[in-house]
């Protein structure tokens, strides 16, 4: 599982070097209009990349017919446009309780999340739908939604009782988090939010994962060969993270590299004697 937060303006400044998180949504801006793009936007995402972070973002819209809503995703597109390539996470339409938004009827609010998340696949970005449980169950039809969007649910208790499909759960509002003043809103998610388009190792918000047709490794031993040419098993464990240091697996107990050191790489597996001592050849 995942810990994750989605910033705004709200927020203030933020010291990203101090946060900690598997991830951060940052809201890219509202409404139809270039102007409208969030103040603090491009040094959230310049911030959260920088500090090795995955970053997706969000843009609020207002939009009570299709052709508003296709004019939101042109400008979302163009605000965010420069971090493409930072950009790894989805997209998403953020449809709450605007008053040209309620006065839609049923189909049209649908027909407005499906318009931008069409909007944003075909720029080549993952799209994702955030709402409200209740708006989910009762103000949009979520089943007509493309399977290919990510859906991250807003509802602020202990549980999640959503039962359609969904990705990310928002659970409150209230969150504490080093380097934000004041609250943030804070997520949980699915380990597959994070996916990559490259096989191999990938370092994500400080650590490292092997992934293998596109998704991570979990809870396994994995024979890897290096530049060296040489061997080495690595275990990769929940959520696909590479574990480091002593480490109980099963019923046994080994010693994956804390630091590469004397020419064995960084959480390879060490050999170790009956007493717990490295051997090294």
């Amino acid at each position: 599982m995942l810990k994750g937060i989605d910033v705004s303006h709200h927020q203030g400044a933020i010291d990203w070097s101090k946060v900690k998180a598997d991830f951060a949504l940052i809201r890219a801006g509202y409404g139809k209009y270039a102007y409208q793009e969030d103040p603090y936007f491009d040094d959230n995402i310049k911030g959260a990349y920088n500090a090795g972070i995955p970053v997706g973002v969000y843009w609020y819209s207002y939009a009570g017919d299709v052709e508003s809503a296709k004019q939101e995703a042109e400008v979302c597109l163009q605000v965010i446009k420069p971090y493409k390539d930072k950009i790894g996470l989805p997209v998403f339409f953020d449809q709450e309780y605007e008053p040209a938004i309620k006065a839609a009827s049923y189909q049209v609010r649908t027909e407005c999340c499906v318009e931008f998340i069409r909007a944003v696949e075909s720029a080549g970005y993952r799209a994702g739908m955030y709402a409200s449980k209740d708006w989910l169950d009762n103000r949009i039809d979520a089943e007509a939604l493309p399977d290919s969007c990510t859906v991250w649910v807003a509802q602020y208790a202990g549980k999640c009782t959503y039962k359609g499909r969904y990705t990310i759960w928002q659970y409150t509002s209230s969150g504490k988090v080093d380097g934000i003043s004041g609250r943030v809103d804070l997520n949980q998610a699915d380990d597959d939010l994070i996916i990559s388009t490259a096989d191999g190792w990938q370092m994500i918000a400080g650590k490292w994962y092997w992934y293998e047709n596109g998704k991570a490794v979990t809870n396994c031993w994995r024979k890897i060969t290096g530049e060296s040419g040489v061997p080495y098993w690595y275990y990769l464990g929940k959520g696909g993270v590479m574990l480091k240091g002593w480490q109980k697996i099963g019923e046994e107990v080994f010693y994956l590299n804390e630091k590469a050191a004397y020419g064995v790489p960084e959480g390879a597996c060490v050999i170790t004697d009956s007493r717990g001592n490295v051997v090294r050849k």
